[in-house]
């Protein structure tokens, strides 16, 4: 083949090409003046020379016809001056955004949710209130219904709800807030002879199946809110477990057991659920919607900790 390249018969293999080589190739191109191009790149001519020669050989192909009166490209070299053309633009930009990111991503809260009706809402709400005052925080957010979905995820904030009346059994190293507290209920469904009362006492509840949720992550929070509401009498009958809202709210429906909740958590219970004040209208028990995070990182969002303090008082 003249002028000595052979491509081979299959397909070309470029496993050397650089960036350099690149560069070199665009600013000679540009030019047509070796010397020149060098001196843009602040290299020698003779490194220029190289960088160019290595690229033709590298792809088999003649990028320039040089001669002692002028530099021209070859139709080949000129397809990759148009091709190419952009290409280190391209670099810095995307570099460029790629440190961008990267300096976002320090300041960036990441908010685990737990995955229940009421507390989604209330978490963009909040967050949307606080952007408005900060507008440069950036927040990320996921749902979860189990601590093992937290294991994946660089998390700094967890909103969560506690059945539990006190905060206190938070340990030492956990910063923990509380924002808003929800009235809580017995919840069973009218096709119980229960939804008949006008009020229910603990003793009405003897036999009942309780339904519970998450099992993994809240550990029968309902069971136990109602065993220290009842003072660990062993009324209720047995307890089940569902992986999520939806399906629990069915079984409740059907009458196949109660609840312990809080009227945002439900998607419809107006003509299908009746709601008792646990454990009765003048001793009313709330759940506590609270935000968690680890002592040792609160330094990075202290001012979105501070607003949340604010909001608790």
């Amino acid at each position: 083949m003249p002028g000595g390249f052979a491509p081979c018969t299959d397909k070309w293999e470029v496993e050397e090409l650089t960036i350099h080589q690149i560069e070199c190739f665009l600013e000679a191109a540009r030019t047509l003046n070796f010397t020149e191009a060098a001196n843009r790149l602040y290299i020698s001519q003779q490194g220029l020379s190289r960088q160019i020669a290595s690229l033709e050989k590298e792809l088999e192909l003649r990028l320039f016809d040089r001669t002692t009166r002028d530099v021209r490209l070859t139709r080949s070299g000129e397809l990759l001056l148009w091709r190419w053309r952009d290409i280190p633009k391209e670099i810095q930009s995307s570099i460029d955004m790629a440190r961008e990111e990267g300096e976002r991503a320090k300041s960036r809260i990441s908010l685990a949710v737990v995955g229940m009706s009421g507390i989604i809402e209330m978490a963009g709400n909040l967050l949307a209130d606080y952007m408005a005052q900060d507008p440069d925080t950036e927040f990320e957010i996921f749902e979860f219904t189990d601590v093992k979905d937290l294991s994946s995820h660089n998390t700094d904030i967890m909103m969560t709800v506690t059945f539990m009346p006190s905060l206190e059994h938070f340990g030492e190293q956990q910063g923990v807030v509380g924002i808003a507290k929800l009235p809580l209920y017995y919840v069973v469904s009218r096709k119980n002879p229960l939804a008949e009362k006008e009020e229910l006492s603990l003793e009405d509840l003897k036999g009942e199946t309780m339904l519970c949720l998450y099992k993994n992550f809240f550990a029968g929070a309902e069971m136990r809110l109602f065993e220290y509401i009842s003072k660990g009498e062993n009324i209720l009958s047995k307890a089940r477990f569902f992986e999520n809202v939806n399906s629990l709210e069915l079984a409740l429906i059907a009458d196949e057991g109660i609840h312990i909740g809080f009227k945002e958590f439900y998607h419809n219970y107006g003509d299908r659920l009746k709601m008792y004040p646990l454990p009765n209208g003048i001793n009313q028990v709330y759940a506590n919607v609270v935000l968690l995070w680890r002592k040792q990182n609160e330094k990075r969002f202290e001012n979105f900790i501070k607003f949340l303090k604010n909001l608790s008082n």
